[in-house]
């Protein structure tokens, strides 16, 4: 018993009993480059989350106070004011929506960006609807 392929399997390791053959460094590398690649992806994708939800408080709350503000107060403005309120909303909304787009790395015209009007669309039914 003096050549290395007549070793008892005892005293082998584990990897070579499971599988036959001890990994390269190259393979252990490629392994740890996976996982940190992973790793790398994951926090990326927790980041841009916080930072779409800050956006969406941020932004989103100017857009939902305007509506709601021209919903409330709609009979003592001024009817141009009233137009002008109503736009900024929308606009104010689709910024934020455009903004969160291009955060999570989407077109800034994707077709969610319609979800923005949505306090603008809420607030024209009680504003310029047949209730008004």
């Amino acid at each position: 018993m003096t050549g290395s392929s007549s070793e008892r399997p005892e005293q082998r390791g584990i990897w070579q009993r499971w599988v036959g053959e001890v990994p390269s460094d190259s393979d252990m590398k490629d392994q740890v480059a996976t996982a940190n690649e992973a790793e790398s992806r994951s926090l990326d994708f927790v980041q841009r989350v916080v930072v779409s939800l800050l956006v969406l408080v941020a932004m989103g709350t100017v857009s939902a106070a305007l509506a709601a503000y021209l919903v409330v107060g709609h009979t003592t403005i001024a009817p141009g004011d009233l137009t002008g309120l109503w736009l900024m909303s929308g606009v104010v909304g689709l910024l934020c929506t455009g903004t969160i787009l291009l955060i999570n790395r989407r077109r800034p015209y994707h077709p969610l960006l319609v979800v923005g009007l949505v306090p603008m669309l809420v607030s024209w039914y009680w504003v310029f609807g047949p209730g008004a």
